[in-house]
């Protein structure tokens, strides 16, 4: 018997078969459960990590299709913004050309209407003196009141005998019917005439005559004659004669 000391506490002691193959197995389990249990956790690592990579795969791929996309558009709008300079350039071009073109148009217009102004003026000059003119008119009065014999006389001044002058001559006789003014057409005062423009054709002069009959309470003051000649020559001629009357 073991010697035990009187007073000190003491401890039990339990005896407990010996097993060394048990605590092999034991450990070998626990060894195997911590195996497991690593290597499980290194798989779902490794899994989590593959899908962040094919997630980050994915979102770089679509980033680049958007960027590949982007380009595309900017290339096409670069594309688009020197075809509109260059429509721009060749606007500016046609601008300036047509405003050339106006500027050169209108210096040629106003040089040709100096020269219109400058052939008209010798026109003018060569025609003053030939062909056209007025040779006279003769108001007789007769011995009804109011009605008075007319004679106008026109005449080709240089004719050759060979050369009709052709044209016409409006004659209007102006006075006053009261207080106001009023202009007659000789075909509305004289029975010979039909026509406002009294047809000319002759080669040295031509008579126009008849009788004329004024309105009553008509004041007239003045003949106006306009003539035009067509040919040989082109002339204009007006010209205005006092109402002046010889008696018998």
């Amino acid at each position: 018997m073991p010697n035990v000391v009187k007073g000190s506490k003491q401890e039990q002691m339990v005896v407990v078969p010996y097993r060394p193959r048990q605590r092999m197995r034991s450990t070998l389990l626990l060894v195997f459960c911590v195996a497991t249990s690593a290597a499980g956790g290194w798989v779902y690592g490794y899994y989590q990590t593959m899908l962040a990579q094919q997630t980050e795969l994915a979102d770089q791929g679509e980033l680049t299709a958007e960027i590949n996309s982007l380009r595309l558009e900017n290339a096409d709008l670069q594309r688009q913004t020197a075809i509109l300079e260059r429509s721009s350039v060749m606007d500016q071009q046609a601008n300036a050309e047509v405003q050339g073109t106006i500027t050169s148009l209108r210096a040629r217009i106003a040089q040709l209407e100096e020269d219109i102004v400058f052939y008209r003026q010798v026109v003018a000059e060569e025609t003053e003196e030939t062909g056209l003119m007025i040779g006279q008119l003769d108001l007789d009065a007769t011995t009804d009141p109011g009605r008075y014999r007319y004679k106008l006389v026109m005449r080709q001044k240089d004719a050759d005998g060979d050369t009709f002058l052709l044209g016409h001559v409006n004659v209007n006789l102006i006075g006053l019917q009261g207080d106001e003014q009023v202009i007659l057409a000789l075909r509305d005062i004289a029975e010979t005439e039909n026509e406002l423009d009294i047809r000319l054709r002759f080669r040295y002069f031509q008579n126009i005559e008849g009788e004329l009959t004024l309105p009553e309470g008509f004041q007239p003051d003045r003949i106006q004659i306009a003539a035009v000649s067509d040919e040989p020559v082109s002339k204009t001629i007006s010209e205005d004669f006092g109402w002046v009357v010889a008696t018998e």
